[in-house]
């Protein structure tokens, strides 16, 4: 007996979440792959015998490659599939994970972060195309906040959690080990995750919601090209003052949290190495905190993005300032307090790509998203291996560098969210506040 369209859609909105929960757990180790440097950063000057600035061109290899792999993953997720996209270049990523952890020179140890750079590239993308495809509209930002949430625990992991698995095994067994994770969950991914709801027989949720799509419109959606694809994403009156945003909010974010806030803490806080990541956790417990919340927020109580976004880039500005003026005093509890406020307002960016997103066809949702995460990790790129740069124009003292090193360097995040910030004025909103579906009383379907 053939099951009924009721059936049917109690089921793809069951599957959906297996799907889903899937990526999250692969975006899990997107992050502890990310900011792992961090904690590793004095056993890799020590093991490669480098300097700050080549340390932050080896941990700014994995954004540069990840930025450049932006626009092939929107491409990737568009016209392949998010399925077959993610579980191809996770191998590549774990692959490259395995070879950071062997590598017997700092040109190989390049090689390893730059393949895990491309791998992850092709992750986030197609879960933004697996939450349109499975999801409702009105859902999407408090999804990106609790993907970010669990990127952000993968962060967590890779900060106190890590720094005691290398202190009890050495740094490179903890490489080993997420390289065989990582193409053990690029099986799973091909095995549970599917595209859409018609890759299983399953109803859309338009048609579950009872929305009628305009069937030529969505005929000539689905015709566009990548270069028309591309055209209507940077055109999109947002988008420059969004990229502008972009790139100085996460640039400062991945310079501290994904590779100097350690040793700052070390050289000029005097914790020791296992205090300072303890310390820079809770940086990722805000962003836990920050990233749901401000999703949350924006699509259910302000039913805006404006309205969430620019107070929390605000209050991230500021905090800057502050530990620009401040950057000597503090102790392991007020440094705590300190990255909780800033992951916690840092992460009221996540409602961008709603921002982005909304209004824009469908078939150029994965692109548009493509070209426009490449300003966030050029700007970790940018600030990584600039920071590192500053830091040795002043030179080390007495094996560390002074207070004026890492204080010119937040200055530096202090300015460019000062125009980071500035840019987020001159957007216009784009929720679209419409009535939730209504299901007929005939319906039982369970969402």
């Amino acid at each position: 007996m053939e099951p009924t369209i009721q059936e049917r859609a109690n089921k793809m909105l069951r599957y959906r979440w297996i799907c889903l929960a899937t990526l999250w757990l692969v975006y899990f180790f997107v992050y502890f792959d990310r900011v792992a440097p961090a904690v590793v950063a004095p056993e890799l000057m020590k093991t490669f015998n480098i300097s700050a600035t080549s340390l932050g061109l080896l941990s700014a290899a994995y954004f540069y490659p990840y930025a450049a792999m932006q626009i092939p993953s929107g491409v990737l997720a568009d016209f392949l599939g998010p399925r077959l996209a993610v579980t191809i270049f996770f191998v590549v990523a774990g692959i490259g994970t395995a070879l950071f952890g062997i590598a017997s020179s700092y040109e190989w140890a390049l090689v390893g972060r730059v393949m895990m750079g491309v791998g992850v590239a092709v992750v986030y993308i197609p879960i933004m195309k697996i939450q349109a495809q499975w999801f409702r509209h009105y859902e999407f930002a408090t999804l990106t906040g609790i993907l970010l949430t669990v990127g952000n625990i993968g962060a967590l992991g890779a900060a106190g959690p890590l720094a005691q698995f290398v202190a009890l095994t050495g740094w490179r067994e903890a490489f080993y080990y997420l390289g065989a994770i990582s193409i053990g969950l690029a099986a799973l991914t091909f095995f549970l995750v599917r595209d859409k709801p018609e890759d299983m027989g399953y109803p859309t949720i338009n048609e579950i919601d009872n929305i009628k799509v305009d069937i030529t419109q969505t005929a000539k959606d689905d015709g566009i090209k990548l270069r028309e694809a591309i055209k209507i994403a940077v055109t999109n009156r947002n988008f420059p003052w969004l990229a502008v945003y972009a790139f100085f909010v996460y640039g400062p974010m991945m310079g501290f949290q994904g590779l100097w806030a350690v040793p700052y803490m070390m050289d000029i806080l005097g914790f020791s190495k296992q205090v300072a990541s303890n310390v820079l956790s809770w940086w990722a417990v805000g962003m836990v905190v920050g990233c749901p919340l401000s999703g949350i927020i924006s699509d259910r109580v302000m039913q805006s993005r404006k309205k969430v976004v620019i107070p929390g880039a605000i209050v991230y500005t500021l905090g800057w300032l502050y530990i620009s003026l401040s950057p000597q005093g503090w102790s392991p509890v007020t440094m705590s307090i300190f990255c909780f406020i800033m992951g916690a307002f840092g992460g009221a960016y996540i409602t961008n790509y709603a921002h982005l997103s909304e209004r824009l066809p469908r078939k150029v949702v994965g692109t548009a998203i493509g070209v426009f995460n490449l300003f966030y990790f050029v700007g970790g790129a940018f600030f990584q291996q600039f920071m590192g740069t500053m830091l040795d124009g002043y030179g080390k003292v007495a094996g560390k560098f002074p207070v004026e090193a890492y204080t010119a360097t937040f200055w530096l995040c202090f300015g460019g969210m000062v125009v980071g910030t500035a840019a987020l004025f001159f957007t216009v909103e784009t929720y679209i506040k419409i009535d939730k579906p209504v299901k007929p009383a005939s319906q039982t379907i369970k969402a």
